[in-house]
């Protein structure tokens, strides 16, 4: 990266705080810190590393990490490179002595995780770590000499783990002129821990066209040696072309033999050595432009790395059955209506929105599968807001049946709306429950006389699904009200 003169003011404006004594520090490292406020539980770490001729601050500031953190309520430390250790301040993300486990930089790193995970609450399923160029490189060195530790990784303008071993290997690296197999290159990092069996970090990739600096070969290059890793080929399983409306952006994503996506690439036509930014107040935008962040319409990288590393909140809730049978009907979900605003429904496989797309409020008929109710708010302002999103778990009817055998008996009565059993104990049923036959589960009260089952509430007319459990059987009985 070309020189790039320091300036200190951004400390001022970064919102970060200096943290001596993480540990023994043999890489020779700085550590800052974001901590937002409001954090009442165990919350994601993201580890954020700048490039060369950076420092902590002027990244945090450009990537717009800090603006994501206080509202997802998430953690960020910035890892920074003194120039005692490269004049040009890059991680040495070349330098065995700096990126094999347990050695130099790479346990400087891992040393600020260790400390935050003793000193704040952190989800250890949540630990991610970023960064661009030189700090890039030096994401991949992380997840391969820690992959018990870090969850995912998204790597802004990098190169694969020990794509060069010297500094003058670095530049053939960084020229794209570095060419291994996906074995070979798989191999680099499981040399890194030869017992480990779990799996491996994810990667998310983001790379410009026109990066002089790094050659975005090395983007296809890590795509090989992470798919390698995670089980899957080299063969694109998804593509989106014009992503978020941005005719420069294609994301194409790799999944593994259980068909999980475990590898994202985002190529960014046209854009030089940098991380790509959108600038504004909106949830969606954010960061600041510079040397090394341009401006791309529609799409702020942060924001994809941290959507990609699954720690963005919902906005609100969606309200709305979460448990139903399969082929429910008539499903209403709903979020606060906003005056102004449009609102972008999806639907899981096989469902079908027959009202209310644009709006708040939608109505939906189940298909067979389960999945996410998501919705995305566009402002009056044309912000548009993070995803909400529901999970509906749909449950087949196979096992539905009305039981008229003597086995046991079920007799609905309006009169005092009750369930007359015969063949059933009562006193020794563990659970009772009554759904719509689209599988809505109403809630009820209840009292139990002799061999009735009384309701404190009034069934309209219609069919219901009544479930009776004890200790052996479940008995699932269909009832007609008229």
């Amino acid at each position: 990266m070309l020189s790039l003169g320091i300036n200190n003011d951004f400390f001022a404006q970064s919102g970060l705080t200096q943290v001596s004594g993480f540990g023994s520090n043999p890489g020779n490292l700085n550590m800052y810190t974001h901590i937002p406020s409001g954090i009442s539980s165990a919350a994601p770490l993201v580890i954020a590393m700048h490039g060369c001729t950076q420092n902590a601050g002027m990244y945090a500031i450009q990537s717009g990490w800090n603006k994501l953190a206080d509202r997802h309520k998430f953690y960020v430390v910035y890892p920074e490179q003194l120039s005692t250790n490269n004049s040009s301040l890059c991680f040495n993300w070349f330098d065995t002595l700096d990126v094999n486990k347990n050695q130099g930089e790479a346990l400087s790193v891992k040393q600020m995780v260790d400390y935050m995970t003793s000193n704040y609450a952190i989800d250890p399923s949540k630990i991610m770590v970023t960064g661009l160029s030189a700090g890039g490189a030096m994401t991949v060195v992380m997840l391969a000499a820690y992959p018990q530790i870090f969850n995912k990784g998204a790597v802004m303008a990098g190169l694969p783990y020990k794509a060069a071993t010297s500094s003058f290997a670095s530049f053939s690296a960084m020229n794209g002129s570095v060419i291994k197999t996906p074995q070979q290159w798989g191999d680099l990092v499981r040399l890194q821990n030869p017992g480990y069996t779990n799996p491996y970090p994810h990667l998310a990739i983001f790379h410009g066209t026109l990066d002089f600096t790094v050659n975005s070969n090395n983007a296809l290059e890590l795509i090989k040696q992470w798919t390698n890793l995670n089980n899957a080929d080299q063969t694109a399983d998804s593509t989106i072309n014009s992503f978020q409306g941005n005719a420069a952006i294609v994301k194409t994503v790799y999944n593994d033999n259980l068909n999980n996506p475990v590898v994202y690439y985002y190529k960014i036509t046209g854009m030089g050595h940098a991380i790509a930014v959108d600038t504004g107040s909106c949830p969606r935008k954010g960061g600041a432009t510079g040397t090394y962040a341009i401006k791309e319409n529609n799409f702020h990288s942060t924001y994809w790395a941290a959507d990609f590393f699954d720690i963005l909140t919902s906005p609100y809730l969606i309200t709305g059955a979460i448990s139903l049978f399969e082929n429910a009907t008539n499903n209403v979900y709903s979020v606060p209506f906003l005056a102004g605003s449009t609102y972008t429904w999806n639907v899981p496989p096989g469902a079908t929105i027959i009202s209310g797309q644009g709006t708040n409020s939608i109505t939906v008929n189940f298909g067979t599968s389960s999945g996410n109710i998501s919705v995305t708010e566009t402002t009056s302002n044309n912000c548009v807001n993070d995803v909400a999103e529901l999970f509906v778990t749909l449950t087949a009817i196979t096992s539905i049946k009305s039981i008229t055998t003597e086995e046991a008996i079920l007799y609905f009565s309006k009169d005092d709306n009750s369930i007359t059993t015969k063949g059933i104990n009562l006193i020794e049923l563990k659970s009772i429950k009554i759904y719509t036959i689209s599988g809505q589960e109403i809630i009820q009260n209840y009292s139990i006389q002799g061999n009735k089952i009384i309701f404190s509430f009034t069934l309209k007319t219609g069919f219901y699904i009544i479930s009776l459990s004890n200790s052996e059987n479940t008995y699932n009985v269909k009832i007609a009200v008229i």
